[in-house]
């Protein structure tokens, strides 16, 4: 489909494997079981391992999201990425701060890349803003190597004030242009999630650098049409 990225969850088991998984959103929680449990269960999930010996024969790009605030999920997941060579495609993803309040519930925290950074400074890092107020100080905190921005879709009414909020605001701090400064340093600027094609053209009138779809095939046919470069 000509999709050059994608991304998924990581997470830990009970015994402190890494798998490709978002907590919470099966019963019973795979989280709560050890790996081989998992193996012998209806779920059909992979292990972080499993999943870059595919990922690693691709040649698509990867945002591993973060789900725990674990500094031993960090650990193990920049250890696996290295094992398999994959610090040029591969990006530990986490929010720019956590929150533990529904219905946000963001699991992860900007400190866990800076941890990654430490451990291995060629791993690449993808930090989620939740505002966008100043996306340079924003990058010289984290010294990630991709900054996403968006507002949140769920629910519809938090998804309706959330966007309304954030237009607001990136007209107030003259996004686009801070989205150029960002962009100078090499530092990628991605969208997302946006399913729709007029988010998709709004963010893209913004300047940057990707967009995050569940939706690829609208994405590629607003390429396909020119109506994005």
């Amino acid at each position: 489909m000509e999709i050059t990225g994608i991304e998924t969850d990581i997470c830990l088991t009970k015994d402190r494997e890494v798998i490709i998984y978002h907590p919470k959103s099966v019963t019973p929680d795979p989280k709560l079981l050890t790996l081989e449990e998992i193996r012998y269960s209806i779920f059909d999930i992979m292990d972080l391992d499993l999943f870059l010996l595919y990922l690693k024969y691709s040649q698509v790009c990867c945002c591993l999201d973060i789900k725990q605030n674990s500094n031993h999920l960090v650990e193990m997941a920049v250890e696996a990425i290295v094992r398999h060579g994959l610090q040029d495609r591969v990006y530990l993803t986490a929010f720019q701060k956590s929150m533990d309040c529904p219905p946000f519930n963001i699991e992860s925290d900007g400190q866990l890349l800076i941890l990654a950074k430490r451990i291995c400074p060629e791993i690449k890092t993808h930090v989620i803003v939740a505002w966008p107020y100043d996306l340079l100080k924003i990058a010289d905190k984290y010294q990630p190597n991709a900054i996403s921005i968006g507002w949140l879709l769920e629910p519809p009414v938090v998804g309706l004030m959330s966007r309304t909020i954030f237009k607001t605001l990136s007209s107030v701090v003259n996004l686009s242009e801070q989205i150029e400064k960002i962009k100078l340093r090499g530092i990628r600027v991605l969208a997302g999630v946006f399913n729709n094609p007029e988010d998709m053209l709004y963010f893209a009138s913004m300047g940057v650098d990707g967009i995050m779809t569940d939706e690829p095939k609208i994405l590629i046919d607003l390429i396909k049409a020119k109506k994005i470069p």
